[in-house]
Order: structure tokens, then C-alpha cells, then sequence
């Protein structure tokens, strides 16, 4: 397994295992829906076993929490997780406090603590910067941060100089980040990178794209024609892409099953691209309509 440093001493593996599969059926791709108990603590048996210290979860996650705090107290191994927390705005600190409790009860210290949503961060960040930054002083959290879905949202995070941890969506379909410059910009800040959707939602684990994403599908093919030239799948061009930009700390890969999590974890270590599949990638990149695309699969556009 590869690992990123954090805080200059910290070893991060580069395969942060996404948990919202645990807690709820999640994902276009997903054919095995929620696991149960046994299936999920066997996945997170398999991320240990493969080198993988780092775990990305939610209270918006159905019961995510909850598996992993139950297998952490009856495992005793040890993983960097991650939490988010959400506030709807009516009482934003009061409900900061309650969503920190049940994240508390659940996993106990957690060691970066998200807003989960970009807009609330850009609404409530002035508000609830106070109480963030007591929880990291009491010890339930070591870092601060937020997860986003838009460039100009990371642009509003870097506004923030007191968060030290992001979550984005990234893939080689999706380049807004990129082309803004913004990976160096958080680089130079110091700031832990993870990045999510690396498959952008399980469509490039696909053999064809779903009809709802088919106007993706000449970009899809163009992606794939230079994967056959570096001799890879769709798949581990996804990883090596991403794994290898500046600045990434770690990505964010959810699994259904254990033997995806070992898939993935063997994908970390796939020789990196060539500069000619890079510069294609990034140019099929810049020809995606991405902002449709997001418009689905938020729902915005059926």
C-alpha cells in the first residue's frame, strides 16, 4: 500500500475506504446492496489486512457509524476516520452539538471532522468556526473541513484558513478542480486532499453507461481507446490518474464486498501513466459536460 504524510509525521494510506455502503445501498453501480454485520466487518478486515488505515464515514450514512464503531471496539485496529456532520440552519449551533454527540457516541474521537455539505459551509462557517474549533481543543477531532462537489465551492473552502482537510469529487471525466489550478492552490496551503467518485459513481466500472448518463458515452469510449494504449482498464487508468496528481493525499473508494476491497487496494499499485495518456486525458476532460452530468446525478435533471 502507498501513504501520503499528513501533518508531516502522520503515514495516510492512499486508499481511504469509503463506508456509506455499510450503512445504506448507495451507488448507480451497486448490485449487492446494504451488507450485513458479518459482510461488513469482513470489509473492514480486508482493509486492514491490505494496508488501509484510513476510513471516510457520515451520520447522513445510515448506519455507518454505528458498524464502525462496533468494529473498532471489538477489532481493536486502528484507522484515520473521517466524519461529517450536516445542520439544516434554523439552529445551527445547537444542531452541530447534537450531530457531534451521536458521532461521539457512535466512534468516540474521530480524527477530522467535515461539513458535509459545501453550502452550508459557505452559509454557517463564520457561525459554527467557534464550536469546531472547541471540539478539536476537547479532543473529539484533530482537523477541520469540508466535503464540496463544485470548483467555486473549493475556492469558498480556501477562504477558511482554519479547515485543514477537503473532500472532493474527481475523476478522468471530471477536471473542474484541475483546470482551475485549484489542487495547487491547496497544495501550497498544506491541506489533505481526498478525493471521491473517482469512478465517477460506478459508471466507469461499467461495461456500458447507464441510458440516463448516455451522452457521456463518446467521452467514455475516447477514455478508454487510450486505456488499451497504456494497456489498462478503464479502472486502474481511473486510480493511476488520480493517484498520481499533486497534492492528492489519499482517495476515497466505497466497496460493496471484501473482494473489492482488495481489488482496489491492488489497483494503489498500478505503474503510473505515461505523459501522452495524461495530456489525452486531461484534453477528453476538457470536453466533458460535466455540469450536466452533476445535474443527474444530483438529481437537478432526470
Amino acid at each position: 500500500m502507498l501513504y501520503s504524510e499528513i501533518k508531516a509525521t502522520e503515514k495516510l494510506s492512499k486508499f481511504t475506504l469509503g463506508t456509506v455502503q455499510l450503512g445504506m445501498q448507495y451507488g448507480m453501480a451497486n448490485t449487492h446492496g446494504q451488507p450485513s454485520t458479518e459482510e461488513a466487518f469482513q470489509i473492514l478486515d480486508t482493509a486492514a489486512e491490505w494496508g488501509v488505515n484510513s476510513l471516510d464515514t457520515a451520520v447522513a450514512y445510515g448506519t455507518s457509524e454505528q458498524v464502525i464503531g462496533e468494529y473498532l471496539k471489538q477489532s481493536k485496529k486502528a484507522f484515520f476516520v473521517t466524519s461529517k456532520f450536516k445542520v439544516e440552519g434554523e439552529d445551527p449551533r445547537k444542531e452541530l452539538a447534537q450531530q457531534q454527540d451521536l458521532t461521539w457516541e457512535h466512534l468516540g474521537k474521530v480524527d477530522m471532522y467535515f461539513f458535509h455539505d459545501a453550502k452550508e459551509m459557505c452559509q454557517y462557517g463564520d457561525i459554527l468556526r467557534e464550536p469546531l474549533e472547541q471540539m478539536r481543543e476537547q479532543g473529539r477531532t484533530r482537523m477541520l473541513g469540508a466535503s464540496v462537489y463544485e470548483a467555486d465551492e473549493v475556492e469558498a473552502f480556501l477562504k477558511h484558513d482554519w479547515m485543514q482537510g477537503i473532500q472532493i469529487p474527481m475523476s478522468i471525466l471530471d477536471s473542474r478542480v484541475i483546470e482551475r489550478g485549484l489542487l495547487e492552490e491547496l497544495e501550497k496551503r498544506g491541506t489533505a486532499v481526498f478525493i471521491r467518485s473517482v469512478f465517477f459513481q460506478g459508471l466507469l466500472c461499467m461495461d456500458h453507461v447507464p441510458e440516463k448518463y448516455e451522452f457521456l458515452t463518446p467521452y467514455v469510449e475516447e477514455l478508454r481507446d487510450i486505456a488499451k494504449t497504456e494497456n489498462m482498464t478503464l479502472q486502474e487508468m481511473s486510480v493511476a490518474y488520480i493517484r498520481d496528481l499533486p497534492g492528492i493525499t489519499s482517495l476515497v473508494l466505497g466497496c460493496e464486498t471484501w473482494e473489492q476491497v482488495r481489488d482496489n487496494a491492488k489497483l494503489l499499485s498500478i505503474p503510473a501513466l505515461s505523459q501522452g495518456a495524461v495530456d489525452g486525458i486531461r484534453a477528453v476532460g476538457r470536453k466533458v459536460p460535466i455540469a450536466e452530468a452533476m445535474d443527474r446525478i444530483l438529481g437537478k435533471k432526470s
